[in-house]
């Protein structure tokens, strides 16, 4: 791009930018994993990664849980990586 000093001396700017495109860290977690959800002030609950989006510059995981483990009646949520851990 050219451009002119106060005096009207043309120069040049270099307006390209000097950082690299960070690309997002791998997810922590990954299908059929089973994980426990801490979420802040609410009880723990335990369920499978069954899919993971990177969304808002973080990782999301969609989880399949179910109330009653002797059911067979499963529910579906979304949480943030920050309140999952490995569980066995």
């Amino acid at each position: 791009m050219r451009l002119a000093t106060a005096a009207g001396r043309p120069c040049d700017l270099d307006i390209r930018p000097r950082f690299a495109i960070l690309k997002p860290v791998p997810p922590r977690f990954s299908e059929l994993n089973k994980v426990k959800v801490t979420p802040p002030s609410k009880e723990e609950w335990e369920g499978y990664v069954i899919e993971s989006r990177f969304k808002d510059e973080r990782w999301i995981y969609k989880l399949s849980m179910t109330e009653d483990p002797k059911k067979s009646e499963s529910f579906d949520c979304w949480f943030p990586e920050e309140w999952l851990e490995w569980t066995k």
